[in-house]
């Protein structure tokens, strides 16, 4: 387990303290209140359509378009991608509200979620005054006639009588329907329209994997895209995109489906067995023990850290494959082994000050990274020169002393790429003045990648089921999505 405690940030809370970062940033430009149309892919630009809130239609050309529009995704539609996967089965009634009746809210202890056996789920946005409830509905059914203050008290009584609270404000209240799936394609055909986040991968909330899955996608396609605008990188490097994330992706997007069965399990004996969840009656005692021990065998929503911190890019055509380095290490949706192998996330480790994190010695903008363990900083003064010559951007950090950092970094030198991903490794067979620089970059920046067209053609394309989802359906096909899902 990490050292340093967790902490989470609600995405609302997120975006709020991001926003006017993105607005004072000189090397953005931000249009709020803008809305994207329709798109038209060309050789070599794409026309964007937007539409201000005058009603005045805007055309934006650009190298690249990338589909951060959620799940109904225009951009998506626009290229024909289809998605994979389907919905689970039933609907939710999402009720986000204000509530500072925290000797009732919190009656039983702090928390961050509560998941009752009646199928609802209660989530703490900000343990201050912020919350918001799922209830569970039939597809199709109209809440329009409901008063979600009463469906509060219903849903904090679970399966016993409504437990009332004071109730602030409704800040707003929808209906959406759990889906899992994935984009059969994370690229246009012209692979200059690019997905990410929501428009390439949908899972349901339980695991907590979307806007961190999300954050990986747009880290790997943004320093892809930098490298190749600025002339230093093939456009194998954008092709690699899908095969880099597509299987993160995939995998997440199943776990949570997983997670998902869990839940399911226990608010199905509960509904088979009416009012004995909550009874003093040995059927009651032995149901409660039953949903314990599930939930103790099975929970990896919040101990999965494999799926959160351990996923390598391993195989890719853009990071260079370790020879005679030994067997790459095991992975587990449920463990993480800190480790260099290349593809991984460099592990982080405190330097010997106790402040400084391996990740702050990192480049943080476009540069890839060289640090070098050895005496002499013999990896640094043959990369150098190569960096330079090629105009690529880059940092250099030498840790001679660092020694327990090398012991767990496991080699004398690591290439670090922009988005904290292992390149490429040293090996301890071959000393520094044997490497092949160029051979390494040509790989890493995409333009000597070797069976990318195979792998990808591979990968596309697959119909794919996933765990508590209703067959495989078409998105445009399933009936009861929200407003953001269509």
């Amino acid at each position: 387990m990490p050292r340093e405690p967790y902490q989470r940030c609600s995405q609302a809370i997120f975006e709020a303290w991001l926003k006017p970062r993105i607005q004072g940033n000189p090397l953005i430009d931000s249009h709020y209140g803008m809305k994207f149309e329709t798109l038209t892919e060309h050789d070599g630009y794409v026309e964007s359509e937007l539409i201000d809130r005058e009603g005045v239609t805007h055309v934006v050309r650009s190298h690249y378009v990338i589909a951060c529009d959620g799940a109904g995704s225009r951009v998506r539609r626009s290229v024909g991608i289809q998605l994979d996967g389907g919905p689970v089965p039933g609907a939710m009634w999402l009720i986000h509200f204000k509530s500072r009746d925290l000797s009732r809210l919190q009656s039983q202890g702090q928390f961050w979620h509560i998941f009752f056996t009646s199928g609802h789920a209660l989530i703490a946005q900000d343990e201050v005054d912020t919350w918001t409830l799922h209830t569970p509905i039939q597809v199709g059914a109209s809440v329009d006639h409901l008063d979600p203050r009463e469906a509060i008290y219903q849903g904090l009584g679970g399966e016993g009588p409504p437990f009332p609270i004071q109730v602030d404000e409704i800040l707003v209240t929808s209906v959406w329907r759990p889906m899992i799936c994935l984009a059969e394609k994370y690229a246009s055909a012209g692979m200059r329209v690019f997905l990410a986040g929501d428009s390439a991968h949908q899972n349901i909330p339980t695991g907590g994997y979307g806007m961190n899955t999300a954050v990986g996608d747009s880290f790997d396609i943004g320093w892809k895209i930098s490298a190749v605008l600025h002339g230093y990188a093939g456009p194998l490097l954008l092709a690699s995109y899908e095969q880099e994330r597509r299987p993160v992706g995939a995998r997440n997007i199943e776990r949570s489906g997983v997670h998902f069965e869990v839940h399911s399990t226990y608010v199905q004996w509960s509904r088979d067995a009416p009012g004995v969840i909550t009874s003093s009656t040995p059927e009651g005692v032995d149901l409660r023990e039953r949903v314990a021990q599930l939930l103790r065998e099975r929970d990896g929503e919040n101990r999965d850290l494999g799926i959160e911190l351990g996923y390598r890019y391993s195989p890719s055509p853009v990071v260079v494959a370790p020879q005679n380095d030994g067997d790459e290490p095991k992975w587990t949706e449920r463990t993480f082994v800190p480790s260099t192998w290349p593809g991984s996330r460099v592990p982080h480790v405190f330097l010997r000050d106790g402040k400084t994190s391996s990740f702050d010695i990192l480049g943080t903008g476009p540069e890839f990274t060289l640090v070098d363990f050895t005496a002499n900083a013999a990896f640094i003064e043959v990369f150098e020169p190569v960096f330079q010559a090629r105009g690529v951007p880059y940092k250099v950090a030498h840790l001679p002393d660092q020694t327990h950092v090398r012991t767990i970094w496991q080699r004398d030198a690591v290439l670090v790429r922009p988005d904290d991903h292992v390149a490429w490794r040293a090996s301890d067979s071959i000393p520094a003045f044997s490497v092949k620089v160029d051979e390494v970059l040509d790989i890493a920046l995409g333009i000597g990648s070797q069976g990318l067209a195979k792998t990808l053609a591979g990968s596309a394309g697959t119909k794919q089921h996933f765990t508590s989802t209703v067959g495989v359906v078409p998105v445009e096909h399933v009936q009861g999505l929200g407003e953001f899902q269509r």
